[in-house]
């Protein structure tokens, strides 16, 4: 499996767990580009170049998410210099996400039983 199915694969598990949470979820913004020898296609680009996923609940609840399975130090810089509210999911094992906070603080999350939260630290 390639790194880029395998970003499609927990990204498209974190859209669809918050989904089932209320959100309306958006995901990395298709953009048209040229490749030598591939002519025209389309490139997924990450929103302000820093995030995956655009989650919104009504009445006023907008979250900016970066999922990634490395490289966790690199992409928690770069979304928090853009939106300090960011969150990273950093994904550790099957369905299993540690979820970053500009603040210090942390939690892992079980998405496969919908929301069952494993631990949180400060």
């Amino acid at each position: 499996m390639s790194n880029r199915s395998k970003g499609n694969l927990h990204e498209k598990k974190v859209a669809d767990f918050l989904k089932g949470q209320g959100y309306l979820v958006e995901r990395s913004f298709g953009k048209p580009g040229w490749q030598p020898g591939r002519g025209l296609v389309f490139c997924a680009r990450d929103l302000f170049a820093a995030f995956d996923i655009v989650a919104i609940r009504q009445p006023a609840e907008v979250r900016f998410i970066q999922v990634t399975s490395g490289a966790v130090a690199v992409r928690r810089v770069k979304a928090f210099a853009v939106w300090p509210q960011a969150e990273v999911w950093e994904h550790l094992r099957a369905g299993v996400y540690r979820i970053h906070r500009m603040d210090g603080t942390s939690e892992v999350l079980d998405v496969k039983s919908n929301s069952a939260r494993l631990e949180a630290k400060q």
